[in-house]
């Protein structure tokens, strides 16, 4: 199992958890949040459970809720690597 969500399993996590379609792309832009993706805090909280789940982590959602999509990915895989 990889150590490190990439921008393409996460836009994965997006399409399957909240049933909206990104791009790499979109998701790699510093300034993009969820919201502008169409994603809302429920689906953030889908994807964050899936990562949890795959990986056997604990990640505290109101420390992700509301940052941009590239600080979001950089706290899980580093909550990730860590409890790897």
């Amino acid at each position: 199992m990889a150590s490190e969500i990439t921008y393409e399993e996460l836009a994965t996590l997006i399409k399957t958890r909240a049933g909206v379609s990104v791009t790499v792309d979109e998701l790699a832009d510093p300034g993009c949040m969820f919201l502008d993706l169409g994603v809302d805090s429920l689906g953030v909280l889908g994807v964050l459970a899936d990562v949890e789940n795959r990986y056997g982590v604990s990640i505290d959602s109101s420390d992700l809720l509301g940052r941009p999509v590239a600080e979001f990915l950089h706290t899980v895989n580093s909550t990730v690597k860590a409890g790897a």
